[in-house]
């Protein structure tokens, strides 16, 4: 089986690792993999000890769509070798920027469609879509309440439940330790300002208690005034440091105490299920469409989007390092038991022979 990972420049920049590790899982059995981002995401495309990268034109109008389809195909053809019948069996689309050049590319070339519902934004535009001349595209849900919804929008369509994992390594790495600067990850989209705002308050509660706090955050989101202004009025810039790509540094994310996740909206991010398996203790905005967020037992929730909501519940981390120990063996424990990333590879695989199986694609593989 040969397979297209297609993925939008938000998703290829946030989601590196979890599509690195699919990748892997997929090389050891035996699927070939092609790797396609936009070229102003270039940068974050994985080795290609496991993918064969490739690079497409992104936006413009939609008369240009059909150049860069072709263009696209043309690149897939030229690493096609002579014995396979189509250029690629599966095309797999992460990221609704890439969808409607995920659709086409899969109708000229006469390959399967997955499209990965990884946010609650894309399930009503998962209802609507109409795709003619080809088989109806598969919807790839990484949470059970994402495929909740979509076959509440829509019984008859097709989902495959894929719920994302992680490795969970051997050993929780020490947090909160005594003489050192806590430091909390502050991780999110920038689109809920009224969200963000009431983390940053409460941030400023727990480091007027705590004012050796260290805070990490993706400039993404202080792009919005309101938000950079409010970090300033609020005396947070001594604390504050801003780290580009912060999401995909898992390297460095990874060696802070908190991961905190204000948004909620039923925006699955892997970095949350990574910072539960290596020891963190995450702090989040309770939101129903993530099954991931127990509170209690793989998070603290916070059930209000205020200042005082925030504040208790940093500064109840923080005072109570014990407690959030417990708390972060209760989630790797979870993540463990319920989110492995072989499960995830086996889950897509499965998929993706559910798919092939199924009746005839009609349309040919073609060379353009």
């Amino acid at each position: 089986m040969r397979v297209l990972i297609l993925a939008d420049e938000v998703f290829a920049s946030r989601e590196r690792a979890l599509v690195t590790r699919l990748e892997v899982g997929f090389a050891d059995e035996g699927v070939r993999v092609l790797h396609a981002v936009p070229e102003r995401a270039a940068a974050t495309m994985p080795s290609e000890v496991h993918s064969q990268a490739l690079t497409y034109a992104e936006g413009g109008l939609l008369i240009s769509r059909a150049v860069r389809v072709r263009k696209l195909i043309q690149e897939i053809n030229t690493l096609r070798s002579s014995e396979e019948e189509r250029a690629v069996d599966i095309v797999h689309v992460f990221g609704g920027a890439a969808w409607s050049l995920g659709i086409e590319v899969a109708r000229q070339i006469g390959a399967g469609l997955a499209l990965d519902v990884w946010r609650a934004g894309l399930v009503s535009r998962a209802r609507t879509l109409r795709v003619t001349g080809q088989l109806p595209p598969v919807f790839f849900s990484p949470d059970p309440a994402i495929e909740r919804l979509l076959l509440a929008e829509d019984p008859g369509i097709a989902v495959r439940s894929t719920p994302w994992g992680v490795h969970t390594p051997d050993e929780a790495r020490p947090i909160l330790r005594a003489g050192r600067a806590p430091t909390a990850m502050v991780v999110g989209g920038g689109r809920d300002l009224q969200a963000f705002g009431a983390a940053l308050r409460g941030l400023a509660v727990a480091a007027k208690a705590h004012p050796d706090l260290m805070i990490f955050m993706d400039p993404l989101p202080s792009r919005a005034t309101p938000i950079a202004r409010l970090a300033r009025d609020l005396g947070l810039r001594r604390h504050l440091s801003m780290i580009e790509g912060l999401e995909n540094r898992r390297d460095l994310l990874l060696q802070g105490d908190l991961l905190i996740q204000p948004e909620s909206g039923g925006e699955q991010r892997s970095i949350v299920l990574d910072a539960m398996a290596s020891g963190l203790v995450v702090v989040a905005a309770q939101d129903p469409l993530i099954s991931t967020l127990i509170d209690g037992v793989t998070a603290y929730l916070v059930k209000r989007a205020d200042a005082g909501a925030w504040g208790a519940a940093l500064r109840g981390v923080l005072e109570r390092p014990e407690l959030a120990r417990s708390l972060v063996t209760s989630a790797r424990q979870w993540v463990r038991q319920h989110r492995r990333a072989s499960d995830h590879v086996r889950t897509v695989l499965e998929a993706y022979a559910w798919m092939t199986s199924k009746a005839s694609i009609p349309f040919p593989a073609q060379a353009v």
